[in-house]
């Protein structure tokens, strides 16, 4: 997320964030079937599991000029990008229909056991309740990409860490507004999937996942407000010793 993607800690571009409590979760009927439709892909595009790494990434590349567009038609765009990639949507056939143009060939064709798979998995993630062992044990592994690995970590709680100075090309959960900033490792998640790798859709060893703490003044300078702390999630190789 090297782009203006990475919206994290910049106002060059960006003004402040409104906040309103009684906001609803979608504001028209197309954002709630934006939602669902993406939710229901996640299974036929990935039949190992919902991959955010790619969805995102996918939205990384709609133009800086559409960005700022309505939340969920960031979704659908997103969306739409990855059908194409799969070649489950051939380049313009959105537009096509739109038009009413006929003609224009389709691209791949879900078959019914997608369908299935991709209804139950929507079915699960979108339960009200769930029992506490898959809560605990089966949806961080689904939805949060959870993995087990041999290896130590790096890092322990207590560890003076910094962001590596340098950004990798492509998609990357490393905020810009961290990167080359000192920082204290103040817990640990567990492993989990490399999301810089799984979106450029390479193999990755799974990497510890660690909270690290920033002093405001670190991240903002003279201008951070008095005792701020930034907490935030950052992979094993995000991180260097100091």
């Amino acid at each position: 997320m090297t782009t203006w993607a990475d919206m994290g800690g910049r106002a060059e571009f960006y003004g402040r964030v409104l906040h309103d409590p009684d906001e609803p979760a979608f504001h028209a009927d197309w954002e709630r079937r934006v939602f669902g439709c993406t939710v229901f892909a996640a299974g036929v595009l990935n039949p190992t599991g919902p991959d955010l790494d790619s969805a995102r990434w996918a939205m990384e590349q709609i133009p800086r000029e559409d960005y700022l567009a309505p939340y969920y038609w960031r979704w659908l765009r997103g969306l739409e990008l990855q059908l194409e990639e799969k070649h489950w949507l051939q380049p313009g056939e959105v537009e096509a229909r739109i038009d009413g143009k006929p003609g224009l060939p389709g691209g791949r064709r879900v078959r019914k056991i997608q369908t299935a798979m991709a209804s139950a998995a929507m079915g699960l993630i979108l339960r009200p309740t769930i029992p506490r062992f898959m809560a605990a044990h089966l949806m961080p592994r689904l939805i949060g990409g959870r993995r087990t690995t041999m290896r130590r970590p790096r890092f322990k709680v207590g560890d003076a860490v910094r962001v590596r100075p340098e950004r990798a090309a492509g998609h990357t959960r490393q905020p810009g507004y961290t990167t080359g900033k000192p920082g204290t490792v103040v817990g640990n998640s567990g492993a989990a999937r490399f999301s810089d790798a799984r979106a450029a859709g390479r193999r990755s060893r799974p990497q510890y996942v660690y909270t690290v703490a920033f002093d405001g003044r670190d991240l903002w300078g003279e201008a951070a407000e008095p005792d701020t702390e930034v907490r935030i999630e950052l992979f094993e190789s995000y991180l260097e010793a100091r």
